[in-house]
């Protein structure tokens, strides 16, 4: 949830990967869409991106998945090899331990985790969030955990442009004539 709400594109970040949302990630949306603050203003951009993929998809789409192909859906983003956005269509059982009660939302989403990794071994799953606890107890479970990494800062500052770039020698031999400038 607090993924969606910090960067309402992330849906179509995850490259080929395909994205699970649980009902109670709808939910938490649900409930933050209200007001004036930029993240509410994000859950609702993210109801919108959601709401215009699903137009003209049936049941069984839904069922097998959304294609998450950005195009005509978010101007910037050219990713053609998106995964599926899946939906939880219907009640997981995951055994949760007894100190994690089901009830509070990050629980529910951990216990969807959970079930997830049971019913396909096969696939890692990967929970992804902005909160350090809900990872670490993800990371206790043995649910693999990672941060959103989407809008981290750069280390080397190098790969950042300068500002500024050198003009060519025969600039103003070439434009000097044509150039107008004013105070």
């Amino acid at each position: 949830t607090n993924v969606l709400m910090h960067d309402p594109t992330a849906l179509f970040r995850f490259q080929e990967h395909d994205v699970y949302l649980p009902m109670v990630v709808l939910e938490e949306m649900d409930a933050g869409k209200k007001g004036v603050s930029e993240v509410a203003r994000n859950v609702r951009q993210v109801s919108r991106f959601i709401d215009e993929l699903m137009q003209a998809v049936d049941g069984d789409t839904i069922e097998r998945g959304i294609p998450l192909n950005p195009r005509g859906v978010v101007d910037g983003l050219d990713n053609q090899n998106g995964g599926r956005l899946f939906f939880q269509t219907h009640t997981l059982s995951s055994a949760l331990p007894e100190a994690l009660p089901g009830n509070k939302p990050d629980n529910n989403i951990l216990g969807t985790a959970l079930a997830l990794q049971n019913e396909h071994p096969d696939i890692t799953v990967t929970l992804v969030s902005k909160d350090i606890n809900l990872r670490i107890k993800a990371t206790v479970l043995g649910i693999h955990a990672e941060d959103y990494f989407n809008d981290q800062v750069l280390d080397d500052v190098n790969l950042l442009f300068s500002g500024t770039t050198e003009l060519p020698a025969d600039f103003w031999q070439a434009h000097g004539e044509t150039l107008e400038s004013w105070q």
